[in-house]
């Protein structure tokens, strides 16, 4: 999750930094472009925002790992007595995928949605000498915000994802394996929701 999160705030700062600049340096010669590397680096260092990163990891031990777990368990329990076993055959793995995604993004998004904004907030609060639960109504007005924009795409896209990935999951990885494989991918996810989410707030400053 750092590792993504350290990914998502690479290309918003490209991102900002190329509408800020739209001059491109086509002739850039061999001896400029480590110096050119250099820069681009330092700047990313003082852009990084390591609280940021905090929260985003702190969501992955408290919220999205114990998630995976107790639904692998719930599914397991739900559809055993049926006849579907741990290790399924295609088929069966497509619908223990579909029932894994359904409830889980349901939980999952509007979770996320709520505990990032929540903690920036607060860690806003904090940098800024306040308390960190001022701004209550703010904040919930920022929560309920990001949901009516961003949770039916977010939705949609995940289930072009979450579905594949989950019957793979179910098909091919070794069960012991799965909440592991799930967090692995969950990085890349997360990276794409940390750039949705926080891009949103950059346009809601700048409005």
């Amino acid at each position: 999750m750092l590792c993504g999160d350290g990914v998502a705030q690479g290309i918003e700062l490209g991102r900002r930094e190329s509408a800020h600049n739209n001059e491109t340096t086509l002739d850039r010669n061999r001896s400029a472009l480590l110096p050119a590397m250099v820069a681009e680096s330092r700047k990313y260092l003082r852009g990084y925002d390591l609280c940021r990163s905090g929260v985003m990891v702190s969501w992955s031990a408290v919220g999205d790992v114990p998630l995976n777990i107790i639904l692998f368990s719930a599914i397991h329990r739900v559809l055993h007595p049926l006849g579907i076993p741990a290790v399924a055959a295609f088929p069966q793995s497509f619908f223990k995928g579909i029932l894994f995604f359904v409830p889980g993004v349901l939980i999952r998004m509007p979770c996320f949605i709520t505990y990032v904004t929540s903690c920036e907030h607060a860690v806003a609060n904090w940098k800024k000498g306040r308390s960190v639960t001022d701004g209550r109504d703010a904040r919930m007005s920022m929560i309920v915000h990001k949901m009516e924009q961003n949770l039916a795409g977010i939705f949609e896209n995940g289930a072009k994802l979450w579905v594949p990935v989950n019957t793979l999951t179910f098909y091919a990885v070794p069960v012991v394996y799965r909440p592991l494989t799930l967090s692995f991918v969950t990085v890349g996810w997360m990276t794409y929701l940390s750039i949705v989410q926080h891009e949103e707030d950059h346009k809601s400053k700048q409005s």
